[in-house]
């Protein structure tokens, strides 16, 4: 389906033209420049001023209304950036900026990669906004932030000066009907691993193991829906294979990105030849045990083996194979620990997201998030005590998210809730997210904020067949102009 005929039609109008024109630009963490680029030519064209802190990030600077003097300056925040994952062969390539669309009943998709709803909603949202003829709003800062889903660098090194405003509309929530007030704090570590290799030994065969066809997803958001992980299911079959069979462990990798559920796997072992038959039994039987576990999150499942030709292969020594999976076995991954005053909602947890090789070095990249400080700290003592064991590196990468709760007395929460209750006749709920937020660096990075984060039904978010739900734009988009004429008008 071509771009055009998957928005045809759609309200608000001018927000769906603007986003049909950003999902043709690459917006992959680190590369913001092109969007970032279009954004300023956009408010060049309306005549608002466009600024640019030393780390990338861009606000745009929209006057009041005429005929709304001296109101109160409101900010609007989204982040440029977009996860550009695809499926395996897949035309769809969002790092290119091609996306495939489709339309299926009241969602908008992209069935073979992300669609960059996360965050791109929430920036087209802000410029449609800024450019809506009568809309009696007061002074605009439009700010767009880099890097929200890697480093939080544009957060982190945010220059305080681009914001003048105190209070912020943070556009980055993914549930309709919902304000998100509050939001797990995160810290990312990443291990480094090596060892000296060698031949696989004469009379043994290698054997390619691949696992793959998990849904994955956000690992806050998703994280308590019982999905395979696909690093921790592949390291469970070699560890059961190896407890059996004397294997060398020759490769292992997966996940694409630290924060995202990973959805395949693959590892290559070698084992002699005379129990490659029992070696592929053992893995054929593992395969069939995740099956029936996952049945209910997992249909898709695959686990895919093949003998392959071992005569240039090499592998680490049977000891340090063994070593590396008990490393990866016991890293903490899933739900570790549940809010006691919050019936179903998760405290803390940890998320293995890659397992990659980088010049001879295997770097195993993990996100603990904690809704509690002391519970996150006490993750990533866990993470680098395994690396001690293990013999490997520990780094905890910077900046560590702190959790973030809106104050009792905000103005910006305050008329929110007035709003929704006067324009959808019920309370929306409020909720604090298992999931880093930009608002929780940016409440510490300049205190006097005020934010609320609010946003579309946005499903999928990090992995292909991304979708957001039509009506909700609408009901957020109308939420979120009449924030803005409210908050405008509000006392300082």
């Amino acid at each position: 389906m071509s771009t055009e005929e998957a928005f045809s039609g759609l309200e608000p109008a001018g927000l769906w033209r603007l986003f049909s024109a950003l999902v043709r630009i690459p917006r992959p963490s680190g590369q913001e420049a092109a969007v970032a680029e279009w954004i300023t030519h956009w408010a060049d064209s309306h005549g608002f001023a466009a600024r640019r802190d030393a780390v990338g990030n861009l606000c745009v600077s929209v006057p009041a209304a005429d005929g709304v003097p001296g109101s109160r300056a409101v900010a609007l925040q989204a982040h440029l950036d977009m996860v550009c994952a695809r499926s395996e062969g897949a035309a769809s390539d969002p790092a290119s900026g091609r996306i495939e669309l489709a339309r299926d009943g009241e969602w908008v998709t992209a069935p073979h990669s992300t669609l960059g709803a996360d965050n791109g909603i929430g920036i087209v949202a802000a410029m449609s906004l800024a450019e809506m003829e009568g809309l009696r709003h007061g002074p605009l800062e439009l700010l767009f932030t880099v890097e929200e889903e890697t480093t939080s660098k544009g957060a982190d090194g945010l220059d305080p000066d681009l914001i003048r405003a105190d209070v912020m509309l943070n556009l980055d929530a993914e549930s309709s009907g919902v304000l998100e007030i509050g939001c797990a704090g995160s810290a990312w570590t990443i291990l480094r691993w090596s060892a000296a290799r060698e031949p696989v030994p004469d009379g043994w065969q290698a054997i390619d193991i691949r696992l793959s066809g998990l849904r994955g997803g956000h690992s806050g958001i998703d994280i308590a829906k019982g999905r395979l992980n696909a690093i921790k299911g592949l390291v469970g079959l070699l560890h059961r294979l190896a407890d059996d069979t004397p294997i060398r462990l020759c490769r292992v990798e997966g996940g694409s990105a630290f924060n995202a559920i990973p959805i395949r796997a693959q590892a290559t072992v070698a084992c002699p030849d005379d129990r490659l038959s029992s070696c592929l039994d053992e893995i054929a039987g593992y395969a069939a045990h995740l099956a029936r576990r996952f049945a209910g999150t997992e249909p898709d499942l695959s686990v895919e083996q093949a003998a392959a030709p071992g005569s240039k292969r090499t592998c680490w020594a049977d000891q340090d194979g063994l070593r590396l999976l008990d490393l990866l076995q016991v890293l903490p991954s899933g739900v570790l620990a549940v809010d006691p005053d919050l019936p179903g909602q998760v405290e803390t947890s940890s998320n293995v997201g890659i397992v990659t090789e980088v010049d001879g070095v295997l770097e195993v990249h993990s996100l603990a998030r904690s809704s509690i400080a002391s519970a996150m700290d006490e993750v990533v003592a866990s993470v680098r005590s395994a690396a001690r064991l293990a013999g490997a590196q520990f780094h905890l990468h910077h900046p560590v998210t702190p959790p973030w709760r809106v104050a009792p007395d905000s103005i910006a929460l305050r008329v929110l809730q007035r709003a929704y209750r006067d324009l959808f006749g019920h309370e929306p709920r409020l909720v604090t997210v298992h999931g880093a937020a930009e608002s929780a660096i940016l409440a510490e990075r300049l205190p006097r904020l005020d934010i609320v984060s609010l946003g579309p039904e946005i499903q999928h978010a990090h992995v292909p067949g991304e979708r957001v739900n039509i009506r909700s734009v609408v009901e957020f988009y109308r939420l979120l102009c009449e924030v803005v004429v409210r908050l405008s008008a509000a006392p300082g």
